[in-house]
């Protein structure tokens, strides 16, 4: 009797499962259909507005860059520079009235923002480490250091992808506009 009342209980749980993801499946098409919305009405965004938006791109490309670069082993050290705060500073700057795709690329900014808090809290641990008088507490702290820095790839990683995908919309739209500008007015 028990075998019987497992087997329909997973029965019954994968059904569900299966019931379920069609509909997980169909919202994320519907969050891509927004997202591909977006950008296809910024490309007919005049040039003032496609310079915003290429500035946005910009900063956040070097926000990435400078977030990568502080991720590797050993270059934790560069979130007290300078140019770790000032790309912080751009992206703010570029992104505060975003149009459509500086919307889409603000949502790659939060997988970001974790990893950036994560190199922070890594560097953090590494000079709590180097103060420490205790080997033994030290020796934890760096571990605790080197994990942190390996989990801050994840969120990197989402974040430029994310990047990568939104640029390749938001090119592919332009290219398109700029292709059948041509075509209106007859002269490259």
């Amino acid at each position: 009797m028990p075998r019987k009342i497992i087997f329909v209980a997973f029965t019954l749980l994968a059904a569900l499962a299966l019931w379920l993801m069609p509909g997980a499946t169909s919202a994320r098409q519907a969050s891509a259909g927004i997202f591909t919305r977006q950008v296809l009405q910024s490309r007919k965004a005049d040039p003032e507005a496609r310079e915003k938006i290429d500035e946005a791109f910009k900063a956040f490309e070097e926000l990435l860059a400078v977030s990568k670069d502080a991720d590797a082993m050993g270059s934790h050290w560069r979130v007290r520079q300078e140019s770790w705060r000032n790309a912080q500073g751009a992206w703010e700057k570029s992104s505060a009235t975003p149009p459509p795709p500086v919307k889409s690329l603000k949502r790659c900014a939060v997988p970001l923002g974790t990893a950036r808090g994560m190199i922070e809290r890594a560097d953090n641990l590494f000079r709590q480490a180097r103060d420490s008088s205790d080997t033994l507490r030290a020796a934890q702290l760096l571990g605790q250091h080197e994990r942190l820095l390996k989990q801050a790839e994840g969120p990197l990683e989402r974040a430029e992808s994310c990047h990568r995908a939104v640029r390749n919309a938001y090119l592919k739209g332009r290219k398109a506009d700029d292709r059948s500008h041509l075509k209106v007015s007859g002269r490259p």
